[in-house]
């Protein structure tokens, strides 16, 4: 287990091997539920392989995906750290593993080792600030701005390995995530095809103008969507 915790979450190895006693781990087929809006969650989700999508429906049926949550990333902190009901619906996109982190032995560490309790300071505050710009975004930003930023996050996640990044889930996944309809993200995907700030080929995606995408994220200038 301790082999599986290291890198998940950016726990340390000295951390990872104080954890693993306490963990355990679920597996997910694509489609399955991982977590239930409404239901307790038993720990801290740290995704080891494969990604979810963490989403709500409204009351007429429409999704609206918050986050995808891919392997290396950690999803339900603040609900199993506060022993609050899930607030959204997990699902695999993927066969996934999952390792399972106890609140209680988070609590029980963070008691013990002062690296370890600042190391979740950090943590939180970072997953508190992304939902707050992530929120900003959503409500202030135009849908170009939107898909601008997105595919700038990819770019950034990508790091050194080249300009061409692949979109990680399907493009209704993407839609949803980033608050439009698919065909407006189509249509939106021909746009900065046109104006050459990207190439596309399918889930390939060529960044050709990294500066005039990254002035495109803060621009009002009209985009219809």
């Amino acid at each position: 287990m301790q082999s599986t915790l290291d890198g998940l979450w950016g726990l340390s190895h000295a951390h990872a091997v104080a954890l693993a006693p306490h963990c355990k781990t679920l597996s997910a087929r694509r489609g399955e539920v991982i977590a239930r809006r409404g239901s307790p969650l038993p720990g801290v989700m740290l995704m080891s392989i494969g990604s979810a999508k963490l989403s709500v429906r409204g009351a007429e049926g429409d999704e609206r995906v918050l986050r995808i949550a891919s392997a290396g990333d950690a999803f339900g902190e603040p609900t199993a750290m506060l022993g609050k009901p899930c607030l959204y619906d997990a699902v695999a996109l993927s066969d996934v593993r999952v390792v399972i982190l106890p609140a209680s032995a988070i609590l029980a560490l963070v008691a013990r080792d002062r690296r370890f309790a600042r190391f979740v300071v950090l943590a939180l505050s970072a997953r508190s600030y992304t939902v707050l710009s992530e929120f900003s975004a959503a409500t202030t930003q135009r849908g170009a701005q939107r898909l601008a930023g997105y595919l700038g996050s990819l770019e950034r996640k990508n790091g050194s390995r080249g300009p061409t990044v692949q979109l990680p889930v399907s493009k209704t996944v993407v839609a949803a995530l980033l608050g439009m309809k698919k065909e407006t993200l189509s249509r939106l995907f021909r746009q900065f095809s046109s104006e050459g700030l990207i190439g596309m080929t399918r889930r390939e995606i060529a960044i050709l103008d990294p500066q005039g995408l990254a002035a495109c994220t803060r621009s009002s200038r009209a985009h219809s969507a």
